[in-house]
Formats: structure tokens, sequence, C-alpha cells
């Protein structure tokens, strides 16, 4: 429950703290440099955001499981890979702030920031993070609504999230905001459901007992 929830908010704080890179690779560094600490913050709340994603998911995994094994299975691996491929990028990031601030330095690095994304060996990374990551939390998301489980409206809000942030995003930059907020409500709706249900689970246990 606090996994998704915590992925959420550290998701949002990254989408608004993130410097708006130019379309020229080789003006990345200056870009990343004139953000000042909001770059580092960004790529912190990137990479910290992974690890409850990966909690989060096996939890509401576990959840969905005895209703739909497969589908839900099949979700927390993908979402668990695309914490991984994020990851590694976000170590990454993290080295092209470092080099920012390097500004004795900058065409250098700038060389060997564009021939690291160009890089064969980060590709299967990048990939890894962001398909595994849309997959895992579609399917998972797939499951928690064919199980008609309570909240109903997380699974299609999180649907939207998917077409706003790699479809939109293009578009508008209003776009990053608004898959910012439909992320948090999509997973706090998950996380409220899996409260909810513990809580009765609990209170049948009780009765029970």
């Amino acid at each position: 429950m606090a996994g998704l929830l915590a992925y959420a908010v550290l998701s949002l704080g990254f989408l608004v703290l993130q410097p708006d890179l130019p379309d020229d690779q080789s003006h990345w560094l200056a870009a990343i440099a004139d953000a000042g600490w909001c770059s580092g913050a960004a790529t912190q709340l990137l990479i910290w955001s992974q690890l409850p994603l990966a909690v989060g998911a096996v939890g509401l995994a576990a959840w969905l499981r005895p209703q739909y094994p497969r589908l839900s299975t099949t979700g927390v691996i993908f979402a668990v890979l695309g914490a991984f491929g994020h990851t590694v990028v976000g170590g990454l990031q993290l080295g092209q702030v470092v080099m920012a601030g390097d500004v004795d330095n900058r065409d250098a690095h700038a060389d060997l920031l564009a021939a690291q994304w160009a890089s064969p060996l980060i590709a299967p990374f990048t990939m890894l993070g962001v398909l595994c990551t849309v997959v895992g939390i579609l399917l998972l998301s797939i499951a928690h609504f064919r199980a008609r489980l309570q909240p109903r409206w997380a699974g299609p809000v999180l649907w939207a999230w998917i077409v706003v942030e790699f479809v939109a995003g293009g578009i508008s930059p209003w776009a990053t905001y608004l898959s910012g907020i439909l992320l948090l409500m999509g997973c706090g709706g998950l996380a409220a459901g899996l409260f909810t249900a513990g809580r009765r689970d609990h209170a049948q246990a009780l009765v029970t007992a």
C-alpha cells in the first residue's frame, strides 16, 4: 500500500523538478546546470521511487493473485524489471548532473554523454525502464479492474496516465504535470483499496477467532 503511494509521490516530484532538456543533446549539460539543485533532486527522486514501485507491485500482485494469477504474476515481473531499468538509467543521470557542474570540461563531457546514450550497452536498460514499467502497471491495473475490486476507477485512471505520459507528452508541456496527477490518483486508489481490504480481512479474522 505505502509502496504504491510513495512511488506516485516521488514520481510526481521528479516530473515537477526535472529540467526541460533541449532537442540538441550538446546543450543538455548547460540546461542541467542552469536548473541548479532541481536537477540533482529530480534524479534522486527518480531513483528512490523505483524501490517502492517494486515493493508496491509485489504487494498488489499478491492481493490480485487468487483471482488472476497469470495476469498478476506477469504484471509484477514486468514492473520489477521496469524498476531495475529505471534505477540504472537514474544512475547515468546522476553522472550527467556531476558533468554539468564541471564547466571547464563541459565540451568533453558533452561528447562522452552523446556516446553514452548512443551506446548499445545502455539501450536495453532504457527499454526495460520505460516498456516494462508501462506493461507491468497496465497488466496489474487490468487485473484489478477485472477483479471488480474497489475503487473501480483506479485502473482506468492508470490507463489514462499511460496515454497522457507517452502519447500526449510530446504535444503539450502541461501533459507532464497531468500525467503525474493521474499517476498519483491511480496509485492512490490502488493503495486505498489495499488498505480497505486489509482492514476488512483483519476484522473478519477477529470475528472468526
